[in-house]
C-alpha cells in the first residue's frame, strides 16, 4: 500500500506539475504524508483514491507555486550578487588591489564637482559613520586625497559582534562633466579588540582572485568575507558619489 500510493503520487505529478521539478523532492514528501495520514485515518472513506490525489494535488498547489515563485526569485537575486564578487572584480594594479571608475557629472564644471565631493566628504566622513579621516594635500590642484578608517562588520548580533576596521586611501579627481575615482592601499585589522591585539592584513593577501578562491574557483570562507565587504564598501561609495553628482 505504503509503495503503491507513493509511486501513483510521482506519477501522478510528474506528468500533471512537470513545471516545478525543482521542489519535486519536498512536493512529494509534504503530498505523500498528507495522502498517507487521510487514508490511514480514514477521515474521508467514501473518495476513491484516484479522486483523493486530485484533490490533494489542488489543495497543495498554491503553496508549491508561491515557493517556486520565491525560490526563483531568490535565486536570481543571489546569482547577481554573487557576480559582483566572482573573479576578475578586484583588480590588481602595479601589485596593488586599486579600484578605478569614472563618475559622471553631466553640466558641471571642474570647480563645481570639487565643491560637491568636498561637501559629501564633509557630511560623510564623521563619526560614528568613520573612525578616522585625514585629508592630504596633492600635488595635482583640485586632487583629493583622503585616508579613511571605518568598520566593516560581518555579524552583529546580541551574542557575536565580528567586524575589522578597514583602511584605505581615497583619491578623487574633479573634472569637466566627472570625478575620477580611485580606492586603493587598502588593510584590514582583524579582532582589534583582542587582548592579543587582533591581525593586521593586506587586501593583496587576502581579497586577490589568486587568495580568495580555492582550486575549484569556489570563494575561501574567510577571504571571502573580507572581499565581499571591500567591495560592498566600494559600492557604496560610487553610489553615495553618483547621488550628489547627478
Amino acid at each position: 500500500m505504503f509503495c503503491r500510493a507513493w509511486k501513483m503520487s510521482q506519477a501522478f505529478l510528474l506528468t500533471k506539475c512537470n513545471i516545478y521539478k525543482p521542489f519535486r523532492r519536498r512536493f512529494f514528501l509534504v503530498f505523500f504524508l498528507l495522502f498517507y495520514y487521510l487514508r490511514k485515518v480514514k477521515l474521508i472513506p467514501h473518495i476513491k483514491m484516484k479522486k483523493l490525489l486530485y484533490i490533494l494535488v489542488l489543495a497543495l498547489l498554491p503553496a508549491v507555486v508561491s515557493q517556486a515563485q520565491t525560490e526563483k526569485k531568490n535565486s536570481k537575486k543571489n546569482n547577481a550578487e554573487e557576480t559582483i564578487y566572482a573573479a576578475g572584480t578586484v583588480p590588481v594594479i602595479n601589485g596593488k588591489v586599486t579600484f578605478e571608475k569614472t563618475i559622471e557629472a553631466k553640466g558641471m564644471t571642474a570647480k563645481e564637482v570639487e565643491e560637491k565631493v568636498n561637501q559629501w566628504i564633509d557630511g560623510r566622513y564623521v563619526k560614528p559613520t568613520v573612525i578616522s579621516v585625514k585629508r592630504f594635500e596633492s600635488e595635482k590642484p583640485g586632487t583629493i586625497i583622503i585616508k579613511g578608517e571605518e568598520y566593516i562588520t560581518f555579524k552583529n548580533t546580541f551574542f557575536v559582534l565580528s567586524r575589522a576596521r578597514m583602511y584605505y586611501y581615497l583619491t578623487l579627481t574633479p573634472g569637466d562633466g566627472c570625478c575620477q575615482f580611485n580606492l586603493s592601499r587598502i588593510t584590514y585589522w582583524y579582532d582589534d579588540e583582542d587582548e592579543k591585539g587582533g591581525v593586521k592584513m593586506i587586501a593583496e593577501d587576502w581579497i586577490t582572485d589568486e587568495n580568495a578562491f580555492d582550486k575549484k574557483g569556489k570563494m575561501k570562507k574567510f577571504e571571502g568575507k573580507f572581499r565581499r565587504k571591500t567591495i560592498d564598501l566600494k559600492e557604496m561609495l560610487i553610489e553615495e558619489l553618483t547621488n550628489v553628482l547627478n
